[in-house]
């Protein structure tokens, strides 16, 4: 006894609390968050008759001036595009909730105004002054999405009539049991478990079973993951290839997924100059980015640098068999001058021939020396020719779609 005394004492502490609050008991904060949240996407895809259904709802789930306003605007917007008194009627309920609760500031000057437009064209129609207050018991069923990455956090607020321009809306195609039916709205449905689904481009489309209560109305939210974009990566093998300052891998490499937005794209192979592109990729995009590297200065430079050392080398060679040539001259003509009997003219060509057997040698050794030095220069330049990421100017390549495919080369 004293236990459900005290569970009634606790339950009218709280009911004291919400009253004090300006809520009623039933009030519930995050429904009417989700039925809001519903009203506002139906509100800015124009679709006025169900922003008006989830603006309602969740001005009934938590009774609030700015609740009021939004369905009044959308039901307002609801009987300009399909003429119903009763709209007027709930609309004019609804400003006059807000009026009384908002006396200035916010959209206390559009609410007067709306307010005394409608009204006049309630008086003009012969319609009662509220919404009568029938009750029919329907099991409905309507379908909200969220795109993740895309959907702001919501907040409620006054709707306010949307301005032309701004990011198109991505489209998005709702289906109960197969047939499409309008986002945001509700639609009769049986008692028992239907299938529901989602797609909208570049998203992955999702499907669950959702059972419909009898004699209840149901939002069901169903929120949508971004697709991967897919890029494929040709350059020279051998390349080391990153994403966003991580190693993928080194060239060929296999396709990768990344997520949609900006990603810098950097290629680094010796002897190559290092490449920085920036790529920004949509939803679903496939994008095959191919990439022919430049050799560096270091690297041009060292074919002429070899050039260099060969034909030194070919000096070195030639001299080199001049001076063996004329060693065997000098060695013949000495022979001769051994036997005796030989003329002048022979030990004058002897020494001549010495003589030029020894400078082709000098010659020889010398190119030989600078041929090699010029050789080490070059295996030098050519092995430590490693270039870095660090300092590169990154290079805007290609724009992504939400979805599709795409090839970007530099050849």
């Amino acid at each position: 006894m004293q236990t459900l005394i005290r569970a009634q004492l606790r339950a009218l502490v709280m009911l004291v609390v919400l009253v004090s609050l300006g809520l009623p008991a039933h009030a519930d904060r995050k429904a009417a968050l989700r039925f809001f949240k519903a009203g506002e996407k139906a509100f800015a895809a124009q679709n006025f008759e169900a922003a008006a259904e989830n603006l309602d709802a969740a001005f009934k789930e938590l009774p609030v001036p700015e609740l009021a306003f939004s369905a009044a605007q959308a039901y307002r917007r609801a009987h300009r595009v399909k003429a119903n008194v009763a709209y007027v009627a709930r609309a004019v309920e609804l400003y006059t909730f807000y009026l009384a609760k908002v006396t200035e500031g916010g959209r206390v000057a559009d609410a007067a105004d709306s307010l005394g437009e409608l009204e006049r064209e309630l008086d003009k129609l012969g319609g009662p002054k509220a919404m009568p207050a029938t009750v029919v018991v329907k099991t409905q069923l309507a379908l909200t999405v969220s795109l993740v990455g895309v959907d702001a956090t919501v907040t409620m607020r006054e709707l306010e009539d949307r301005r032309a321009g701004g990011e198109a809306a991505i489209p998005v195609v709702t289906k109960v049991d197969g047939v499409a039916v309008l986002p945001e709205k509700m639609i009769d449905v049986s008692p028992g478990p239907h299938v529901v689904r989602a797609e909208a481009p570049g998203f992955a489309p999702l499907e669950k079973r959702e059972v419909a209560v009898e004699g209840h109305s149901e939002l069901v939210e169903l929120e949508l993951q971004p697709l991967p974009a897919k890029l494929t990566i040709e350059t020279e093998r051998g390349a080391r290839v990153s994403v966003d300052g991580r190693g993928i891998g080194t060239a060929p490499v296999a396709p990768i997924d990344l997520p949609a937005g900006r990603h810098v794209l950097t290629i680094i192979r010796s002897g190559r100059e290092a490449v920085a592109r920036e790529l920004v990729l949509g939803r679903g995009q496939v994008m095959t980015v191919r990439e022919r590297l430049s050799p560096t200065e270091r690297r041009r430079a060292v074919a002429w640098v070899m050039v260099g050392a060969g034909a030194l080398g070919v000096i070195t060679l030639s001299t080199t068999i001049g001076a063996i040539h004329e060693d065997g001259i000098a060695t013949d003509l000495l022979h001769q001058l051994q036997q005796g009997g030989q003329s002048e003219q022979v030990g004058r060509d002897y020494a001549d021939a010495r003589e030029l057997r020894n400078r082709l040698r000098d010659g020889a050794w010398a190119t030989g020396g600078v041929m090699l030095a010029v050789g080490i220069v070059g295996a030098f330049l050519y092995y430590v020719d490693t270039p870095s990421a660090e300092g590169l100017k990154v290079t805007p390549l290609a724009s992504g779609g939400v979805a599709g495919a795409s090839v970007i080369g530099r050849f």
